[in-house]
């Protein structure tokens, strides 16, 4: 029992894969060409007949089909109504083919009505048509190629089934897991500190120099006030007194008027010169001069941040 077994899974695993189905045959019939010059007509039927081997048909033409038959029977099928179900079994008959197919190629006014019928053998019924009316002669072939592949592809698929789905690719296996390291955050670069600049601190000593200077000279003034008064205590007598009293008590209140005077603008001088040594600066602004010289000229600009 278990070598049955065996030699019957042996000889299955040996039998051959199932072949292919064959390709499909066509009969290129005559075709329906109303008012269409002879070598037009035979150019398309050569044309359609390339386009269908191309396509993997075997093809038959109906030239190589009457050459063998008796007169009769030859005016028979080349007069036949092409489309009458009969005609086209008796056709697919003498071709030996499972289709048969009808080029349509009719001059019309507006242009050449041209297309593909396809029909199968058997019982004549029409598969399906593909036709373009309004064709330029310069346009004839590729409206013939565009109705066989039309025409084609519906007769592939009703006699032989949908084509098989390709094959799926087996999807590629997962890369594998990478350990996640924690990275450590870096420092931050210290930012360099703006330049400063204070266009006020230069100049301090101006305003600090004129007020000691008047510090000085209300000195000045107020020790002349104070020898003016010293003269008006001590030298005068109510018995005599000064001659040139009232004189000297007026210079001596002038003296001490412009020493007042004198050290309030020395003492404001001196604030001044010190709040200017000590105002905060401002960021120094990024300007930078630049020149070119020009077909014609010379140019003169900045870059930088203005405020």
């Amino acid at each position: 029992m278990w070598i049955s077994l065996l030699a019957a899974l042996t000889l299955a695993s040996q039998a051959p894969a199932a072949a292919p189905p064959p390709p499909l045959s066509v009969l290129v019939a005559p075709p329906d060409a109303a008012g269409a010059p002879s070598h037009v007509v035979e150019f398309a039927q050569e044309h359609v007949a390339e386009q269908l081997r191309a396509r993997g048909l075997v093809v038959v033409r109906i030239e190589g089909i009457t050459r063998r038959l008796t007169a009769a029977r030859r005016r028979a099928l080349l007069r036949c109504n092409r489309t009458e179900a009969a005609c086209i079994r008796s056709l697919g008959a003498a071709g030996k083919t499972e289709l048969v197919l009808v080029t349509e190629l009719g001059q019309l006014l507006s242009g050449y009505r041209t297309g593909a019928r396809i029909y199968t053998s058997n019982d004549g019924a029409l598969v399906t048509e593909h036709l373009i009316p309004g064709v330029r002669e310069e346009q004839l072939l590729d409206a013939l190629t565009q109705s066989v592949d039309a025409v084609v592809s519906v007769a592939r698929t009703a006699l032989r089934g949908p084509p098989p789905a390709p094959p799926q690719a087996e999807p590629p296996p997962p890369p594998p897991p990478v350990a996640a390291v924690e990275a450590e955050p870096l420092a931050p670069e210290p930012e360099p500190e703006p330049e400063v600049i204070r266009p006020l601190r230069r100049w301090s000593w101006l305003p600090a120099a004129g007020g000691a200077a008047l510090v000085g000279v209300g000195t000045v003034f107020y020790l002349q006030a104070g020898d003016k008064y010293g003269q008006l205590d001590k030298d005068g007598t109510p018995g005599a007194p000064l001659a040139n009293g009232d004189a000297l008590a007026s210079s001596g209140r002038r003296a001490q008027t412009l020493s007042r005077v004198a050290f309030g603008l020395g003492a404001a001088g001196l604030v001044a010169g010190a709040v200017m040594f000590l105002l905060p600066g401002e960021p120094a602004l990024k300007v930078q001069p630049s020149a070119a010289v020009v077909p014609g000229g010379g140019m003169v600009g900045l870059s930088g941040t203005l405020p």
